[in-house]
């Protein structure tokens, strides 16, 4: 197994901005995609990769305590955390009632976290935005979430949140994918301090977990 450290990374983008595409430099032998989202990524391997479709959340739960013991995959991706929290909320409206509801989804999206955080792989998750409002009057982008104990709050669980960053030309076509690795007025991105020389870096997962790998164990 690769020598890896876990430090999981929150990858947040509106849909088309380059947060799949992210992952398609992965070694699909050693890289499992828990999609929730139960469509294929946007890469011509993807069919190469180990891709679990998860629609329930006692499944999802079920495959974070397989890949807890599993040591034969050094990545992990779960694409997205958007739709996973759509699937806890979902299953808690359908085993609770009333304000039991909203206590027990604010427990799931703990356990959620601490999973991910258990885990021996290098995780990446994916989700979209939300913007609210700052005292700075202005719109801020975090990962989207339902309720209001995590509302703006879930980026605080991850050392590393990445916003997809497009560039475009004068007549408005794509011509560049990027991540924006550093904080700022409009988005929560933030990393480790010297992580990362400039703010902005290519959509690969492979170039972030390089950076990581240097950062914490010195390679």
């Amino acid at each position: 197994m690769m020598k890896t450290i876990n430090i999981p990374v929150l990858l947040v983008g509106d849909s088309g901005s380059g947060k799949s595409s992210t992952f398609r430099n992965m070694p699909p032998d050693k890289t499992v995609i828990v999609n929730t989202e139960r469509k294929p990524l946007p890469f011509r391997s993807f069919g190469k990769f180990k891709n679990v479709n998860i629609s329930q959340y006692k499944v999802f739960a079920k495959v974070m305590k397989e890949l807890k013991e599993n040591d034969s995959y050094d990545f992990v991706v779960i694409d997205s955390m958007t739709s996973l929290l759509e699937i806890a909320n979902k299953y808690c409206e359908t085993v609770y009632n009333g304000y039991t509801v909203w206590s027990e989804y604010n427990g799931i999206v703990y356990e959620i976290l601490q999973g991910i955080k258990d885990l021996p792989q290098q995780v990446f998750v994916t989700g979209i935005p939300e913007y609210i409002e700052t005292k700075y009057g202005e719109p801020k982008a975090f990962l989207k979430t339902k309720g209001k104990e995590w509302k703006a709050a879930l980026e605080k669980e991850f050392a590393i949140v990445l916003h997809t960053s497009l560039v475009d030309d004068d007549e408005g076509n794509i011509i560049e994918y990027r991540l924006d690795t550093k904080p700022s007025k409009s988005t929560s991105a933030k990393s480790p301090d010297g992580m990362f020389e400039e703010r902005f870096i290519p959509n690969d997962a492979m170039i972030v977990n390089e950076a990581i790998k240097k950062y914490y164990e010195g390679e």
